[in-house]
């Protein structure tokens, strides 16, 4: 799982890139100040001082709070009430301040922000994500703005949900709670020493969204030498290859720009793998699992492992294959599968039977499906100089592949699902209901 920890002062701005990268990179977003803000909430609504320490912990196991994601959408739930339009007051922003520096409701809170992050790729913000609850984080971001910048932003956003006050109070009340944020003695609201410094003041919200990403780009996908091997073959490769085979590619621009998934192409000869990694952006590398006859090949096996494959026993189900795809797409790799399993030449690919593993690896990565039609014009003795159509289809977003509860039948559901837009793309017909799942379940 990637984590990815975003802190920094109040008014900085912190919730607003997280949503908007979260959006962008497929990842959940957990707003951690929300829940602090729920309890200060329900702290104000028994009107208890903040600051009576030993009463805010006796009530803490009276207090139950829930994330629920809507549409993308985080909503805090405080005994079962949904408050997200009821924290963002300045008054209830000074009672999330005091709590959350008290040490037992931030371990109260503590499980509750960690075993989100155990199942999905998620981005948090806060104070202290990347120096308390996540020093592990894969990249950790601390963004900063002057406080004059701060406050005159805060400000327009009370300004826009009808709370009254000033730039003036707005302002005071930020340098109280930076004092209160950076100083207190548990969990400071300070950089971790290996953040990266994020100011903001001069940037609009699209350049900052836009740093963010650079940034997170650059720390999830090291380049080691296998990568720099691909990037020289890929160099030399693409233009010779596409040449030769007469390549044409459409839909280029659906390919994911930022997140991993589960690449289903029809298999029409030897070289669809080349073909249709030619036809990719040099930054989406495919990985792609490969028979296990083919690591067997002294020469061969260093080139295809250099070329990111993984090693696959088509003799029956190979977890230790389906687990490394999983692990690919969620770090945000693209993984090429069959559905047909091995090469159908010359036949209708709407005709042949299929498998289930795309299904089931779509299922596990949470990840959606990406349709390639691989066309191949027919020519009798000649290899190359053909032409070769790579039609690239819209992802199919993984709330669309109907999985519930997992198992065969819907790992299968979902792999006939994008084989027939595979086929649609193609312009192949034929009723692909009854195909053949040999698959391993």
């Amino acid at each position: 799982m990637i984590k990815i920890a975003v802190d920094g002062p109040s008014g900085a701005g912190k919730s607003s890139l997280a949503k908007a990268v979260a959006a962008k990179m497929n990842i959940v977003y957990v707003d951690t100040g929300a829940l602090y803000r729920s309890i200060g909430l329900y702290i104000r609504r028994k009107d208890i001082s903040p600051d009576d320490t030993a009463t805010v912990i006796n009530e803490l196991p009276n207090i139950s709070l829930d994330l629920r994601f809507e549409n993308g959408e985080q909503h805090v739930m405080l005994c079962d009430e949904d408050v997200n339009g009821l924290i963002r007051t300045p008054e209830i922003s000074m009672y999330a301040s005091k709590v959350s520096a008290i040490p037992e409701v931030r371990a109260f809170l503590l499980d509750t922000q960690r075993s989100i992050a155990k199942t999905n790729d998620v981005i948090m913000d806060g104070r202290d994500i990347g120096t308390v609850i996540f020093p592990d984080a894969d990249v950790k971001i601390f963004l900063t703005a002057s406080i004059e910048a701060r406050a005159k932003r805060r400000y327009e956003e009370l300004k826009e949900k009808g709370i009254e006050t000033t730039v003036e109070d707005v302002l005071n009340d930020m340098k109280t709670r930076d004092e209160n944020d950076s100083t207190r003695s548990v969990a400071p609201a300070v950089a971790a020493k290996d953040a990266i410094i994020l100011d903001n003041s001069d940037l609009t919200v699209e350049q900052t969204i836009d740093e963010a990403i650079r940034i997170i780009n650059e720390n999830t996908h090291k380049t080691t030498e296998q990568t720099r091997f691909y990037r020289h073959f890929y160099n030399f490769f693409h233009r010779i290859f596409k040449f030769c085979m007469h390549l044409r590619t459409t839909g280029y621009e659906n390919v994911p720009e930022y997140n991993g998934c589960v690449v289903c192409a029809n298999h029409v000869g030897l070289l669809d793998v080349l073909a249709i990694s030619a036809c990719f952006p040099r930054e989406r590398r495919l990985r792609y699992l490969a028979k296990a006859e083919l690591f067997k090949i002294p020469l061969l096996k260093t080139l295809i492992i250099a070329l990111g494959a993984c090693k696959l026993d088509r003799g029956g189900s190979d977890i230790g294959a389906i687990k490394k795809s999983v692990s690919l797409i969620k770090s945000g790799e693209l993984v090429a599968v069959f559905p047909q399993g091995t090469r159908q030449k010359g036949k209708n690919p709407a005709e042949t039977p299929i498998k289930s593993g795309a299904g089931m690896i779509a299922y596990h990565a949470k990840a959606p499906m990406l349709p390639v039609c691989v066309k191949m014009k027919k020519q009798k003795y000649l290899l190359f100089f053909r032409r070769v159509d790579i039609i690239i289809g819209k992802p199919i977003p993984y709330s669309e592949l109907g999985f519930e509860k997992g198992g065969g039948a819907e790992y299968k559901a979902a792999t006939e699902k994008v084989y027939a837009e595979i086929c649609k793309l193609g312009g192949f017909t034929a009723d692909i209901s009854d195909c053949e799942d040999k698959s391993a379940e």
